[in-house]
């Protein structure tokens, strides 16, 4: 127990926590001390209305303005700093540099017959590839080979294998990279290929990786050969730059082959550490021109951390493999006013005819996504979301309970993975389609993250993802109306409270 809390109060993250939480505690208690002045007073009531209109006139979800203006009317003093610090997303130029110097340098336009006028696909596959392509520039592919992990645990034998066969480079961008079991091993094989001359980049989230990593982890990893950097380093000073996080996961070995999916690089990914009892994530490898577009999206990355120009074309992928379906990863960024991997779930959604089955960790959903879930359901549409029953994040999963309830009653299937937490984010349809990434089905990863995913349009990954899905069903209770209506009635005012709140969070 002792070792414990000693653990705790040495952490970095508690002490982060603890420094927001009084920076927190001031403002809104200094606010109101120093309010009793009457100009002091009018200038953070009009704060406060400015703060409110300019809520009410954006392009937002209704869900999250509505989230913020009652913030802004429970607290009319402080409400309107809160909003300013924590709710504005527009963060000016120069702190996005800060954060990413470029976007968009995905934008190689690849020639779009890659999708047009094949018989394989029906109309609505293409236009959602076409949609895909035009909103983040990233296009689909053939001739791209494919393997499915439907477990952790099964992926680090191949990733060892590829690591070992490296030529040229390796690209890696993690939200959690931890020290343990599975980095260390990692860690060493990269090693081995630095001294043989291997280029080894390597980018890890500061927030995200907080607790698994010491400060300034990055020069450990630069005084081995290798070059590193920081996502988004955060500051000790409450500021919206700490919303803006690196969610997404990339291996990338000579643009060749490629890894990524729900699983970071800590041992509880691969359960050579329990948390929640057995830990059940995915992956994918993928190998071919499909690459390609995970060595954009490092790239546009690197480049704003490093403030050095590449030469994209040397990067490109230089072998093929026999074709597995079209293959399209994609990127989503919160700074192009475009929420892709959100639309793209509900484009599948809508499109869905018999089935649509859906595995996330997090289910916090826009009155949007609601809105495709229950009319899809309602016409008849298999629909069925796979969440765990063991939460990592308890007041999280209440959030995602606390919708249930209105999903049910439309016809949506809830079901709650039992053998442990389930961190996997998939989406499978009509034995056509299917989504792997990195996007959680909540506000975070949709509107706040730098996130990836993966569509593939028929292939073996179709068939995988579905059978994987069908695995997890298999070990979910359901949860029905009759369950979810003997839950207490403030237990359901609490999750109500949380839900409220949870696009403003």
């Amino acid at each position: 127990m002792m070792r414990k809390l000693f653990r705790l109060l040495s952490s970095r993250l508690f002490w982060f926590a603890l420094l927001m939480l009084m920076q927190f505690v001031l403002l809104v208690v200094g606010v109101f001390y120093i309010s009793n002045n009457y100009y002091v007073l009018l200038f953070f009531l009009a704060t406060s209305l400015f703060a409110a209109l300019f809520v009410a006139t954006r392009d937002e979800s209704p869900d999250y303005k509505l989230a913020w203006m009652l913030i802004i009317v429970v607290f009319p003093l402080a409400g309107g700093v809160l909003y300013l610090i924590f709710g504005k997303k527009k963060i000016g130029r120069v702190a996005v540099r800060k954060i990413l110097l470029t976007r968009d340098i995905a934008r190689y336009k690849e020639d779009m017959e890659l999708v047009d006028g094949q018989e394989d696909l029906a109309r609505t596959e293409s236009r959602q590839m076409s949609y895909i392509h035009s909103m983040t520039g990233f296009a689909p592919w053939r001739d791209s080979g494919v393997r499915y992990y439907a477990y952790g645990d099964d992926f680090m034998k191949d990733l060892i294998d590829d690591i070992r066969s490296a030529r040229n480079f390796i690209f890696i961008e993690y939200f959690i990279i931890g020290r343990g079991l599975m980095w260390e091993t990692i860690l060493e094989e990269l090693a081995r290929k630095r001294a043989e001359g291997v280029s080894i980049r390597i980018i890890y989230d500061d927030l995200g990786s907080i607790s698994a990593v010491p400060i300034n982890y990055f020069r450990t990893l630069r005084s081995m050969g290798f070059e590193a950097y920081t996502f988004n380093p955060i500051a000790l000073h409450m500021n919206p730059r700490l919303n803006y996080r690196d969610h997404r996961k990339i291996f990338n070995i000579d643009g060749n082959v490629c890894y990524t999916g729900g699983l970071n690089l800590a041992d509880e990914y691969v359960n050579a550490k329990v948390r929640f009892g057995y830990w059940k994530d995915n992956a994918v490898r993928i190998e071919g021109p499909a690459v390609w577009n995970f060595t954009l999206m490092f790239l546009s990355v690197w480049r704003g951390l490093s403030r050095r120009d590449e030469d994209y074309e040397s990067y490109r992928p230089t072998v093929k493999m026999p074709s597995d379906g079209y293959v399209q990863p994609f990127a989503d960024s919160p700074f192009d006013d475009n929420a892709v991997a959100r639309n793209v779930y509900i484009q599948a959604i809508n499109n869905a005819r018999r089935y649509v089955w859906i595995v996330t960790p997090y289910l916090i959903l826009d009155s949007d996504m609601t809105t495709a879930l229950s009319i899809s359901a309602a016409s008849g549409v298999d629909v069925r979301i796979v969440c765990p029953h063991y939460a990592d994040k308890k007041s999280v999963h209440e959030v995602t309970r606390s919708v249930y309830r209105k999903l049910v009653a439309s016809g949506v299937r809830i079901y709650e993975y039992w053998p442990g937490f389930i961190h996997s984010k998939t989406l499978v349809a009509d034995d056509r389609m299917a989504l792997v990434g990195t996007a959680n089905l909540d506000y975070r990863s949709f509107f706040l993250h730098f996130e990836l995913s993966v569509l593939f349009m028929g292939g073996s990954v179709v068939d995988e993802v579905k059978r994987d899905t069908q695995y997890a069903l298999q070990r979910s209770v359901e949860q029905t109306e009759e369950e979810l209506m003997k839950v207490s009635f403030v237990r359901r005012l609490v999750r109500t409270f949380f839900g409220f709140f949870a696009p403003a969070l």
